[in-house]
């Protein structure tokens, strides 16, 4: 059986951002934020490594969120909005802190969907070549019949 990692090619960083940046963006319109660790598990089957993966989906979700909180403040008022929640707990006038927290626990469910999703990969692969060795040597271990007897 190939491994998981042999269905999809390996890309480097920078597109593996932009992809997840721009699955980001079409997953969020679900209106689901838990869709962001499908979102970094995705990433993380496009690059190899863990910190690649974590980055990919940290700064990928980030990304997507930026973009999508800077079109709501510039069209929808969301500042105002944001101003209004943060005005409950007694601040006012740090609605985009209200934003940046957003946006960071948006990049957080990212980079860990992308840290479990390379871990997964990663764990799924290595049973994969310890059944495949256990296979190889139960069959070695056979003994061979002479057949000159």
């Amino acid at each position: 059986m190939n491994k998981i990692d042999t269905l999809l090619p390996e890309i480097d960083l920078v597109p593996a951002i932009i992809i997840v940046g721009v699955l980001g963006l079409v997953f969020q319109l679900f209106g689901t934020w838990v869709l962001m660790l499908v979102v970094g598990f995705i990433g993380a089957l496009l690059v190899r490594n863990s910190k690649n993966a974590f980055l990919a989906g940290f700064i990928g979700v980030a990304l997507a969120w930026s973009i999508l909180f800077a079109y709501l403040i510039a069209t929808a008022q969301a500042l105002q909005v944001a101003d209004l929640f943060i005005g409950l707990l007694g601040l006012s006038g740090l609605g985009g802190v209200v934003i940046a927290i957003s946006i960071i626990i948006g990049a957080l469910l990212g980079g860990f969907g992308g840290l479990f999703g390379r871990s997964l990969v990663e764990t799924l692969d290595s049973l994969l070549d310890d059944t495949k060795e256990t296979n190889q040597e139960e069959t070695d271990e056979l003994p061979i019949e002479n057949e000159s007897e």
